[in-house]
């Protein structure tokens, strides 16, 4: 499984966008938009005249489908998209590894279409729209308490990597043995501090991967790199 972004405070309590075997949660038909305000001053007999007074908050949409098919409890992340939208919350947008936008954004709206349901009348396919709105403070966006979005990013100095399972390889490294669950994007947020660093292992162990580092399975046995 691969966390491939965000749209929330963390990875951990937000809207996480994931791709492995079992669960796809992809945005779709991304759209950033932005837009200035002008006033005109009509004139007799003469062409009017336009004054610039100021700069709208830029606007950014996608679509996400969610469906329990694909791994995913749609009725749970739409009403967490509806709580954050009715909660006013400033949520930072990642994409790739990419923080989007200049600093937060507010969920100004969402619209769900209901695909399928199950024989119980609960949500089994749906496709929700979500607009934001920039979030803006002030003359300074960052004298908000809250913090930048921001991508994963390697610390000044990582973490202590815990005990892993196996020996100790070549090269000051370590070896792991993978279980049911695991990621290379979390191996990587737990021997390394980033989950971004994910590429540090597969290169370790692409022989034993493959050309899909979204494939691991249980058992298989990578070298932790120093």
């Amino acid at each position: 499984m691969a966390l491939i972004g965000y749209l929330g405070k963390s990875p951990d309590d937000g809207i996480s966008f994931i791709v492995s075997r079992e669960v796809f949660r992809t945005p779709k038909n991304l759209k950033w938009s932005g837009s200035v305000r002008y006033a005109t001053h009509e004139r007799h007999n003469t062409h009017a005249l336009t004054e610039f007074t100021g700069i709208d908050p830029d606007r950014f949409s996608f679509d996400i489908l969610l469906t329990a098919e694909m791994g995913v409890d749609p009725l749970k992340e739409v009403v967490k998209i509806w709580n954050y939208e009715r909660d006013g919350e400033a949520l930072g947008l990642v994409i790739g590894g990419k923080a989007y936008g200049k600093y937060r954004w507010n969920i100004k709206n969402h619209e769900t279409k209901i695909e399928y349901t199950d024989k119980g009348g609960d949500m089994y396919a749906v496709e929700v729209t979500v607009e934001l709105l920039e979030y803006l403070k002030g003359a300074d966006q960052n004298t908000s308490s809250a913090a930048p979005a921001k991508a994963p990013a390697q610390p000044a100095a990582p973490a202590q990597a815990p005990a892993a399972t196996g020996t100790g390889g070549g090269g000051g490294g370590t070896t792991y043995t993978v279980k049911k669950g695991d990621n290379l994007w979390t191996l990587a947020k737990k021997f390394y501090g980033s989950g971004a660093d994910y590429t540090k292992i597969y290169e370790a162990n692409r022989d034993t991967i493959g050309k899909n580092p979204n494939l691991i399975y249980p058992g298989q046995t990578f070298t932790i790199p120093a």
